[in-house]
């Protein structure tokens, strides 16, 4: 409920920006904003139709929890970058999937930590962790050293690497489902209590109910691709900014809002452990699954300011390992600002940059 909350608290404002002020750039304003209401909705809809299925067929509340809600908080950066790299937009591709997962860390994590120090589970140290950093590692060599077609081409994600990236995801994916058969390393008490509101709301609605659930939870997430993709477009194009700007600061914050949902109403429920490990997992399906999709659709460029993003996303995912082996494996509220300061410092950065380079 609280993810339809903020949907349509998006949608309303955006709407109401293109009301009051009127004309071409804040009508793209509000149809950003419901396009982007739509994408956080029907990610939402997707997973509880998704979540009522799974439970009336039995499927273990592990699985659930490492797939199907995992997924849900991935979908809008996945639909948003299907649209885009359909109409060969690839720097908005870039800058949201790099940019949400720079505002998971250094935003959401940060903000979380500051509300409450967040206690690590154990399975998050040991295997989704290494894995985020096995995966962003990989995303930052090849987007460095791609190798397409038997030539090094520098600056490029081609369709060999989403191959690759495809194929890590389904090897972590493996590699979960094998852990996941121990309840004590996985996390399994945890996990049950992040879905446990989805699965009793499952149990009272009938499979087909499911069904239509996802069904529309899916059309909403392609209107809503469609919709951000083109009104993030022109928003940038009338303000002089690049698409890659507009990726990784208006719409990577806006389709990260579903992690910082979940995190901070994980922390109110007093499940404090839930939170990095939410932020860990959307880190590594935005990477394997939702670039690797978008560079097997179409190659992405990486754009001018784009080795930058990487190297702050290498930087806050490798402070995430100290932060998750001290202080009794917690992260600390000085941690949480450290991770702050640094998404701050570097979202400052990003926009003065853009600004200058505009002539704004």
């Amino acid at each position: 409920m609280r993810i339809v909350v903020i949907g349509l608290i998006l949608g309303v404002l955006g709407v109401a920006i293109a009301l009051l002020f009127g004309g071409a750039e804040p009508l793209q304003v509000g149809l950003l904003g419901v396009g982007i209401a739509m994408l956080i909705i029907g990610g939402d809809v997707l997973v509880r139709g998704a979540v009522a299925i799974a439970d009336r067929l039995g499927v273990p509340a592990i699985i659930i929890g490492l797939t199907v809600v995992a997924f849900g908080t991935s979908a809008p950066e996945l639909a948003l970058n299907i649209a885009a790299a359909i109409k060969g937009n690839d720097e908005l591709s870039f800058g949201n999937i790099i940019g949400s997962n720079i505002a998971n860390i250094g935003l959401i994590l940060g903000l979380s930590a500051m509300v409450l120090p967040l206690k690590v589970n154990n399975s998050v140290v040991k295997r989704e962790l290494p894995l985020m950093l096995i995966a962003t590692v990989l995303t930052a060599s090849l987007a460095v050293f791609p190798f397409d077609s038997g030539e090094w081409n520098h600056g490029v994600l081609s369709r060999i690497d989403g191959v690759i990236l495809l194929a890590g995801f389904v090897v972590t994916m493996l590699m979960i489902f094998w852990s996941a058969r121990n309840p004590a390393a996985s996390g399994g008490p945890e996990i049950e209590a992040e879905i446990a509101e989805l699965r009793e709301a499952a149990k009272r609605q009938p499979v087909w109910r499911g069904i239509i659930f996802v069904l529309l939870g899916l059309a909403a997430l392609v209107a809503g691709g469609r919709v951000s993709e083109g009104a993030a477009t022109s928003i940038a194009a009338a303000m002089g900014m690049s698409d890659e700007m507009i990726g990784l600061t208006v719409v990577a914050i806006a389709t990260s809002l579903p992690e910082l949902a979940t995190s901070l109403a994980a922390i109110r429920r007093g499940q404090v452990d839930i939170a990095v490990g939410n932020v860990v997992g959307s880190n590594l399906f935005n990477l394997l699954l939702v670039l690797g999709v978008t560079s097997v659709i179409a190659p992405v460029d990486v754009p001018g300011g784009g080795y930058a993003a990487l190297s702050i996303m290498l930087v806050l995912s490798f402070l995430l390992v100290p932060m998750s082996m001290t202080f009794g494996r917690t992260v600390s509220r000085l941690e949480g600002l450290t991770l702050l300061v640094v998404y701050l410092g570097y979202m400052a950065w990003t926009v003065n940059d853009a600004l200058s380079a505009s002539g704004a």
